[in-house]
């Protein structure tokens, strides 16, 4: 019997012994945590970025994504105020004073091969003493050095170099004195040595003060007020030569600056960390703000020295699902709001749901400073060209879009119907000017295509209808839908619409080469001044540059060439207005709205106020560890239902298991006592 007694506890110790080793996995080692141990307990923030940085050379880099990181390691002359943005308002970034603009007679060489003497001016920039670039083994003994002057002449260089293609050179290279002949001096092989050689030529508008080298001068062709929005961008920091011939092409991922960040990690496809770099300058929380910022708690650490955050952590996702898990986990400090989630995130009446209010969470809606807007190619025989007819045909379209059922049906209400080319907060925007071109009416449309030749949008001659090819990158779902809705408004006048739908580098391709007619468009401020959008009409712009709809008005232009020049004031309002009179008459484009974004953060998230224009605000936030660490452990409890489960089924399993040994053992023990064998 003895037997039997230990073949019974056996199987139950087994089952037994197995569920408990289950269990003591799933309490020590089933955390959905997916940072390594300690991180996120720190005061460490986290953000998503949708795909790796194409590159974090601040030479090149352009997109907002790789603005995130290249700011935060590179600072510029200027800054962008955290808090204020009505207007925005600029101030002293690395710069120890405010530059000196003066007027300068210099000498340009026209198209014709002549010189000239022609009035300029010159800027004079003062640099910090404290500025030093991170430690890097491209220094000697690995220890950063000072920067000065010189590395910002540098950076000019670069932007000069045509291997670079840097993106913004058009904005300098017609102004600053003497850039053709430098750029024309660089190899167009890719010898090494000459290129080298190049650099250590002059550039004749770019030069370190020769009496203090942590200053420099700029000087001009031509009066150019929006310099200053220029040197708030990365494009004009100070650059380490040493470490742009050092690291060659792995440069774009081996970023090194002396901003309040340094890269520490970059694993591709997986996450991109920030430390506070040791070798930063001193830099301090706003002590005033916009009105109202306050009472929001925005102002509650003023005067604390930056960046509030010793690290930032970027998270490589592309998938929007996954960063929205990753959000509702509490494992992101903020998220974004879009198609993925909207419905999850608001509620019909446009606010935020009681889920997400009762875990703290606050939704953000922000205007942006760009717009969005149909144009026409006018080059185009059909639909271009200033005449009363066609500037009439392309009237009775703009008629016809409604941007109001637009934002409402593509954007869920969240944009702002736009009038002309300038956005909110920019110089010039006036929010009481309604444009006769842009309040929808239908009737007002047709009458004016019957006046243009065209009765119902049918062409007489031939009898078939007004034919306007769309030319758009509406290949999936959402952008087909888009294309249609736009299309049907259109289409109420009696013209037809032809979709001309092409993958978005083909796209971009039909207009550089003008193979487009008609076309939907965006266009986001690289500094908030009207130039840097009414420059979108510019004719002397038009393609390969950014005027991509060809429009040209002799007396838009010559408006456009005196504004451009002038300081904000009435002045400078007055000539917009008469800009916006001759383009809204022309109707080259048809302006339909300017967005909003829409976000989220959690409680635990400090001074949280995303810039519409600046990218390096990561340095005044921080978050409250504590109430972090609750919610993440509280949202993450471990399920052990499964567990149980599959526990007590491998239990169960045991017992047929425990019946068929006891009949054996039984069995042997009866041929014991004398039963048959």
């Amino acid at each position: 019997m003895p037997i039997v007694r230990r073949s019974y506890l056996s199987g139950f110790a087994a089952a037994g012994t197995a569920l408990l080793a289950i269990l003591s996995l799933a309490g020590t080692g089933c955390s959905n945590n997916p940072y390594p141990p300690g991180e996120s307990s720190a005061n460490t923030l986290y953000r998503v970025l949708s795909d790796d940085p194409k590159s974090l050379d601040p030479a090149f880099s352009y997109t907002v994504d790789e603005a995130y990181v290249c700011d935060l390691v590179y600072p510029s002359f200027y800054k962008y105020h955290y808090l204020k943005r009505e207007p925005f308002e600029l101030e002293l970034n690395i710069g120890a004073a405010e530059p000196l603009r003066e007027k300068a007679m210099v000498t340009v060489t026209g198209a014709d091969g002549k010189t000239k003497q022609v009035e300029g001016e010159r800027y004079t920039f003062k640099l910090r003493s404290d500025l030093k670039f991170q430690d890097d083994p491209c220094f000697p003994g690995g220890k950063g050095r000072q920067a000065t002057a010189a590395d910002i002449v540098y950076a000019f260089k670069r932007m000069a170099d045509p291997k670079v293609q840097c993106p913004v050179a058009p904005f300098f290279s017609d102004k600053v004195v003497g850039w053709e002949a430098y750029s024309k001096g660089f190899p167009e092989s890719d010898d090494a040595g000459a290129r080298k050689a190049q650099y250590d030529n002059e550039m004749e508008g770019v030069r370190v003060d020769a009496n203090d080298p942590l200053t420099l001068t700029v000087t001009l062709s031509q009066p150019y007020p929006q310099m200053r929005y220029l040197m708030a961008m990365h494009f004009t920091t100070p650059q380490p030569r040493e470490a742009v011939e050092k690291y060659g092409d792995e440069f774009a991922r081996h970023p090194v600056g002396c901003g309040p960040y340094y890269v520490s990690e970059f694993l591709p496809k997986q996450r991109i960390v920030m430390t506070a770099n040791p070798n930063r300058f001193k830099a301090f929380y706003p002590t005033t703000g916009a009105p109202g910022d306050a009472e929001k708690g925005l102002l509650q650490d003023a005067g604390k020295e930056l960046p509030l955050a010793p690290k930032v952590v970027f998270n490589i996702v592309k998938e929007a699902t996954s960063s929205w898990n990753l959000f509702q986990q509490g494992y992101l400090d903020a998220a974004g709001v879009g198609n993925t989630n909207y419905q999850q995130v608001v509620t019909a009446s446009g606010g935020l749901s009681p889920e997400l209010a009762k875990r703290g969470a606050t939704l953000n809606k922000d205007a942006q400073v760009n717009v969005y807007y149909c144009a026409f190619n006018m080059q185009d025989p059909t639909w271009g060209g200033l005449d009363e007819k066609h500037k009439k045909m392309r009237q009775a379209v703009s008629l016809a879009v409604d941007s109001a059922e637009y934002i409402d049906l593509t954007l869920q209400g969240n944009g702002v119907p736009a009038q002309w080319v300038l956005a909110p907060s920019v110089f010039g925007y006036d929010p009481e000017y309604k444009n006769p071109l842009r309040q929808y009416n239908i009737e007002k449309a047709k009458r004016l295509l019957a006046e243009a030749g065209y009765p119902d949008g049918i062409d007489p001659k031939s009898g078939e209808k007004l034919v306007l090819n769309y030319d758009n990158s509406g290949i999936t779902p959402a952008g087909r839908q888009q294309v249609g809705i736009l299309s049907r408004m259109i289409e109420r006048t009696g013209i037809k619409v032809n979709s001309r739908a092409t993958r978005p580098n083909v796209f971009q391709d039909k207009l550089l080469k003008n193979q487009h007619q008609f076309y939907f468009y965006g266009w986001f401020a690289d500094y908030p001044d009207p130039e840097n959008f009414v420059f979108l009409l510019y004719g002397p712009n038009k393609r390969p540059g950014p005027n991509s709809c060809n429009y040209a008005n002799p007396a838009y232009d010559k408006l456009f060439e005196e504004m451009r020049a002038m300081d904000d004031g009435p002045e400078r309002q007055a000539i917009i207005v008469k800009m916006r009179d001759i383009a809204t008459e022309d109707c080259p484009w048809i302006p339909v709205y300017h967005s909003v974004s829409l976000s989220l953060a959690y409680d635990w998230l400090k001074n949280n106020k995303a810039h519409p224009i600046a990218n390096d605000y990561n340095q005044y936030r921080s978050v409250d560890v504590a109430k972090r660490t609750t919610a993440q452990r509280e949202w993450n409890q471990p399920n052990f239902l499964p567990i149980l489960v599959i526990g007590g089924l491998l239990a169960l399993g045991t017992i047929p298991a425990i019946g068929v040994v006891k009949a054996r053992i039984n069995r042997r023990i009866r041929v014991q006592d004398g039963g048959d064998a």
